[in-house]
């Protein structure tokens, strides 16, 4: 019983971390560990990452790593990810990226590695007046 209460509730609490809100640069949030990653696809299909503390504040390269992949069942693509204004990631695709795809990233934050954060490709657009998640505190 316990389990079927703990699965009824996964989506609500993916939804807790701001998930369903626009992040500080305006992209979209996971939460692979004990910090979020915050990712802005550009049009060419690079990627900008950027690692958030708990609090969707303070973006860092410092001691921190990011690996990109775009993904789906035939083929997988690597990105070559470099820091950009010494606060987060810009990732470039080694080749075309097929349109629906999982992008994953695999980060570190100062010296945390965290899980791999999924998004599925094409990102879907934010609700009509969601708000960035400046200021948003949870716990």
């Amino acid at each position: 019983m316990k389990l079927l209460a703990t699965l009824i509730l996964l989506p609500s609490l993916s939804w807790a971390h701001g998930e369903d809100k626009p992040g500080p640069h305006g992209g979209h949030i996971q939460m692979p560990g004990a910090f979020h990653t915050e990712l802005v696809v550009g049009k060419d299909q690079s990627a900008h990452v950027y690692l958030l503390d708990i609090n969707f504040e303070n973006p860092t390269s410092q001691n921190s790593d990011v690996k990109v992949t775009a993904r789906n069942k035939k083929s997988e693509v690597k990105y070559t990810c470099e820091v950009m204004d010494g606060n987060h990631f810009h990732c470039i695709p080694n080749s075309k990226v097929p349109a629906k795809t999982e992008l994953v990233i695999q980060a570190t934050r100062d010296k945390a590695v965290g899980n791999e954060a999924v998004y599925k490709l094409p990102l879907k657009p934010f609700k009509e007046g969601s708000k960035k998640s400046e200021g948003h505190h949870h716990h």
